[in-house]
């Protein structure tokens, strides 16, 4: 079998398909975060990742930030651009993503979105960057942290992409609210 190409992964992602993403922080599915029923499938499994960690947009730079969140502090941007570790950040106001990330958020439990926040990550992996330009947007993802995807989650994966690295580095995560303010739910 042939190693899928990047115009290949980003067509399956247009598709509607589960995509596996290895990068700096291990495994994590990925979807098109407006094809609603990719999003749902991939929300399906969201219990499968560990404790305190949320559906992640990732995006490809800084100029990406504007696409997925309603209103952004100036620092929003050299926080993103300039994080040489995995950062997620979470905002107040989400957009451009599939309203079923907010439904199935709203409910409260550990870790979880609540309406209009979403989490964003820049993609550290070149790899990974060169997909999510070649998709065209960013990607709705599940991380798992771990360099192993759940058993029961690889028979719904349409194509693997991206290196695993030796130890995944888990990404600090921190709230940014809309007038700056600032704070770490994982430094």
């Amino acid at each position: 079998m042939m190693t899928p190409t990047i115009r290949d992964i980003a067509y399956q992602l247009r598709q509607g398909k589960l995509i596996a993403l290895a990068d700096e922080t291990g495994w994590s599915l990925a979807v098109d975060p407006v094809n609603d029923a990719a999003v749902a499938q991939l929300l399906s499994l969201a219990n499968r990742i560990p404790a305190g960690l949320q559906p992640t947009v990732l995006i490809q730079n800084a100029d990406q930030l504007g696409l997925y969140v309603l209103k952004l502090p100036d620092i929003a941007f050299d926080l993103v651009e300039f994080a040489e570790n995995p950062l997620t950040v979470v905002y107040d106001q989400g957009k451009n993503i599939s309203l079923l990330v907010w439904k199935d958020g709203a409910s409260g439990e550990a870790g979880s979105l609540t309406a209009g926040e979403v989490s964003v990550r820049r993609a550290l992996n070149i790899d990974i960057q060169r997909l999510i330009g070649s998709f065209g947007r960013g990607l709705l993802t599940l991380p798992f942290e771990s360099l192993t995807l759940p058993a029961d989650v690889e028979s719904l994966i349409s194509e693997r992409f991206g290196t695993l690295p030796g130890m995944p580095k888990r990404p600090r995560i921190m709230r940014l609210k809309a007038n700056g303010e600032v704070s770490f739910s994982r430094k």
